[in-house]
């Protein structure tokens, strides 16, 4: 999958970019991450970079200067989304229940699953597997199941013998299930089965 931004001087390297800590520099990358997921979603990952920054209302060399690159942002679409959806599920597991988080977690991940492939393609297509950002998000998912598995073996609700591991490859496998036709009702059905299998 092409991931060149059509500039030569941009397309040198391979940046893993940071949110910045500057209030108005992090309004920018999050209007920007924001519009990326939105566009790779409907226009797919090779949108027009001056079409996303168009419709984060900047410029594009507001653009560049956050993501010299398309795998660049790219990288830091997929980190923002990542770090998103993990966001949501710790808060349903504070406030709620660990078959709340995992239902939530589920479901965030099934009604973005055309977006998020797309992403890891063309992640995959520059920079290979072992890209920074997916031992990040392993890392970052790995400690989130085993809170889920806690807490759902204190509530009664998840198998002993259930492993974060485990989480992991559900959420990929309903993930990968997944085609934009699904209606939410579809996609509860098919978590509702999974869920039955993991409880005691």
């Amino acid at each position: 999958m092409a991931v060149s931004t059509g500039k030569q001087t941009h397309d040198n390297a391979v940046v893993v970019p940071t949110r910045p800590t500057r209030a108005d520099a992090a309004r920018n990358y999050d209007k920007l991450v924001d519009a990326a997921q939105e566009l790779f979603a409907t226009d797919g990952i090779d949108v027009a970079l001056d079409k996303v920054a168009a419709q984060a209302g900047v410029g594009i060399g507001t653009l560049y200067r956050h993501f010299p690159n398309r795998t660049a942002l790219v990288l830091g679409t997929f980190r923002s989304y990542s770090e998103r959806l993990n966001a949501q599920a710790w808060e349903r597991l504070e406030r709620g229940t660990a078959i709340d988080a995992l239902t939530g977690l589920f479901e965030d991940y099934m009604s973005t699953a055309a977006t998020k492939r797309g992403m890891k393609e063309a992640i995959l297509a520059a920079v290979g597997a072992d890209a920074e950002v997916f031992e990040e998000s392993r890392a970052a998912g790995r400690a989130l199941m085993a809170a889920i598995i806690d807490a759902g073996a204190r509530e009664g609700t998840i198998r002993s013998d259930v492993e974060p591991g485990d989480l992991s490859r559900l959420t990929g496998g309903l993930s990968m299930t997944c085609v934009p036709e699904d209606s939410a009702t579809e996609r509860a059905r098919l978590i509702g089965i999974v869920l039955a299998g993991l409880r005691p």
